[in-house]
C-alpha cells in the first residue's frame, strides 16, 4: 500500500506557520508525521480508512494537528474540487474553539500569509475558496440541520463527552452518514473515555476492539496503569512515555496536577495518562474491581445471601449471590436482546427455576429483592423459602437503598468483597453511577446515593443485585458457634 501521507507532511511544513510561535516554520513531530502516513494511506485509488481516532493526553497537540488536517483537506493538493470540511463540536462555543480558533490564527498569522497563499476569504464566520466552490466551517449538535450536507471532511472533537444524553452521539451518526455520500472521512479527537459513559470515544475503541474495518486508532498510552500509590518517580515515567513526542509538555507540572488532591484520580488517568478510567461518579474504578478477581465458583452447601433485581421488559433481570467471606457470583442474568420481539418480557419461569435451584444448592439465609413488577413472585418465594429469610428492599427508596450502597462501597475500598471475574457481572458493575439522594443523609450527616444508568442499554441490573446481596448479608446474624457438648459431674 501507499501513502499520501508524507506529501501532506511537506505540504503543511512548506505551507503554514507553527502553532505555538506564527513567526517560526512549522515542524511536525515523528509521530504526526506517522499519524499522517497512516491517516492518508492509499488501497488502490482508494482510502484504507473511513474513519480515524485520534485519542490523546490533555496538551500533547491533538487540536494544532486537526486544525493543520482540515486545512489540507480544505486546500491542500488532494482536497476534492467542491470541499465541505467541518468542525464539530457540542456547543457553538467549543465549536468555535479549540480546533477551529487554531484555524483561523493559523491563516491569518503573518499578515493573512496563509489565507493569501491558498486562496482563502476568512471575512465572513467560515472560510471559503475564492474563485471556486469550497468551505470550511464549525457546526454544532443540532444534529437535524445538518441531514443530507455533502462533507468532505469532518472533525469530530472532544468525542470523549459526546453522549446520546447531550446529542453527540446523533451528530457524530449524521456526519458520518453525511461523508459517506462524497466518500469522504471523519476524524475523532478525545482524551481517553470515562468507562461505562456511552461516549462516541469510547463506542469507537469498543469498535475498534471489535475488529470493525476502516478505522484507524492511534492512542500513546503508558506501558503500565497509573496508579495512586506509585511513587512520583514511577508516574513521572509514566508521564514521560506518554509524551514522549511532545517535547513542549513539561511533564513535572503534569505530575503535579495529579497528584493535586482536587482532582479525582480517574480523572487523572484519563486526561493526563491517556488510559480509559471510571469517571468521579461510578461505583467502582475497572482496576480496583479487577484487581479483586479470583478464579473458582462458590462451592455448594456453602452459606449465602442473595440480592435480586428484575424488570418486566426493558432492562436486565439479575440474582446474584455472595458468601460470608465476601465473594460474589451472579447467578442469573436475562437481557432484552435487539432481535426480541416487541412484546419480549422477562421469562418468569426462568427466574422461578433458578431460585429454586439456588436454594436448594446453597445454605441461604436471606434473599433481599426490588419488589418492583416482581411482588406476586416474592410474596411466593416467601411462603416457600421463610417470611424471614425472603424480605423487599425498594431501590427506588434513597432512605433504604442509600445505606446499602454506602455499605458496599466501604466493602469496595476495604477489599472485602472478591468475585470470579465474570464479564458481565463486570460490565453491569462498571456501568454503575452514584446518584446522590436528595434532602437525604446517613445518621451521620454524610450523603447517601443511589445507583443510575449512565445511559440507554447500559444496565447495571446485576451491580444493583450484588449491592441488595451484600446488605442481605451484612444484616443478617451470623451463625452461633458451636458450643462444647456439656460434661455431667457427680
Amino acid at each position: 500500500m501507499t501513502t499520501r501521507g508524507y506529501e501532506i507532511a511537506r505540504w503543511l511544513m512548506a505551507t503554514l506557520p507553527s502553532p505555538g510561535d506564527v513567526s517560526a516554520d512549522l515542524r511536525l513531530t515523528p509521530d504526526q508525521i506517522e499519524f499522517l502516513a497512516d491517516l492518508y494511506r492509499l488501497d488502490g485509488s482508494r482510502y484504507v480508512h473511513r474513519r480515524a481516532s485520534l485519542s490523546g493526553a490533555k496538551g500533547i497537540g491533538k487540536s494544532p494537528l486537526a486544525a493543520m488536517i482540515a486545512l489540507a483537506e480544505f486546500a491542500g493538493p488532494y482536497a476534492p474540487p467542491a470541499p465541505l470540511v467541518q468542525v464539530a463540536a457540542l456547543s457553538e462555543e467549543q465549536a468555535n474553539s479549540t480546533v477551529y480558533s487554531m484555524i483561523l490564527e493559523l491563516v491569518r498569522a503573518n499578515d493573512r500569509r496563509v489565507a493569501s497563499k491558498l486562496g482563502i476569504d476568512d471575512g465572513r464566520g467560515r472560510l471559503f475558496l475564492h474563485g471556486r466552490a469550497g468551505k470550511l466551517e464549525a457546526v454544532t449538535s443540532a444534529a437535524g440541520s445538518h441531514e443530507g450536507e455533502r462533507t468532505s471532511f469532518a472533525i469530530l472533537d472532544e468525542c470523549h463527552l459526546w453522549t446520546a444524553r447531550n446529542g453527540g452521539a446523533s451528530l457524530a451518526r449524521t456526519i458520518r452518514r453525511n461523508v459517506s455520500k462524497s466518500g469522504g472521512r471523519t476524524l475523532e479527537l478525545s482524551n481517553a473515555p470515562e468507562l461505562g459513559l456511552g461516549s462516541v470515544a469510547e463506542a469507537t475503541e469498543a469498535d475498534v476492539a471489535a475488529g470493525k474495518p476502516g478505522i484507524l486508532f492511534a492512542a500513546r498510552r503508558p506501558s503500565r496503569l497509573p496508579d495512586p500509590e506509585m511513587s512520583d518517580a514511577e508516574l513521572l515515567a509514566l508521564l514521560d512515555e506518554v509524551y514522549g513526542d511532545a517535547p513542549w509538555v513539561d511533564t513535572s507540572r503534569m505530575l503535579a496536577e495529579v497528584r493535586d488532591p482536587s482532582v479525582p484520580w480517574g480523572e487523572a488517568v484519563r486526561f493526563y495518562f491517556n488510559s480509559p478510567a471510571g469517571g468521579s461518579s461510578v461505583l467502582v474504578e475497572p482496576a480496583h474491581w479487577d484487581a479483586l478477581a479470583s478464579p473458582g465458583d462458590i462451592a455448594d452447601g456453602s452459606r449465602i445471601a442473595l440480592g435480586y433485581d428484575g424488570s418486566y421488559s426493558q432492562d436486565g433481570t439479575a440474582l446474584v449471590a455472595v458468601t460470608e467471606d465476601g465473594r460474589l457470583s451472579l447467578e442469573l442474568l436475562v437481557e432484552r436482546d435487539a432481535n426480541d420481539a416487541p412484546d419480549w418480557t422477562v421469562p418468569r419461569q426462568l427466574v422461578n427455576e433458578t431460585v429454586a435451584d439456588v436454594f436448594a444448592r446453597f445454605d441461604v439465609v436471606r434473599l433481599l429483592a426490588d419488589p418492583y413488577h416482581w411482588r406476586d413472585e416474592i410474596a411466593a418465594w416467601a411462603r416457600e423459602y421463610g417470611e424471614e429469610i425472603v424480605l423487599e428492599l425498594p431501590t427506588n427508596s434513597i432512605r433504604r437503598f442509600g445505606p446499602a450502597v454506602d455499605r458496599f462501597l466501604a466493602a469496595l475500598a476495604a477489599g472485602r468483597l472478591s468475585h470470579n471475574g465474570d464479564h458481565d457481572l463486570r460490565r453491569h458493575v462498571l456501568n454503575a453511577r452514584l446518584l446522590r439522594g436528595r434532602g437525604s443523609a446517613a445518621d451521620d450527616g454524610h450523603a447517601l446515593y443511589t445507583l443510575e444508568k449512565p445511559g440507554p442499554r447500559r444496565l447495571i441490573d446485576a451491580a444493583v443485585a450484588s449491592v441488595l446481596a451484600y446488605e442481605a448479608l451484612a444484616t443478617t446474624a451470623p451463625p452461633e458457634p458451636e458450643r462444647e457438648p456439656m460434661v455431667a459431674w457427680r
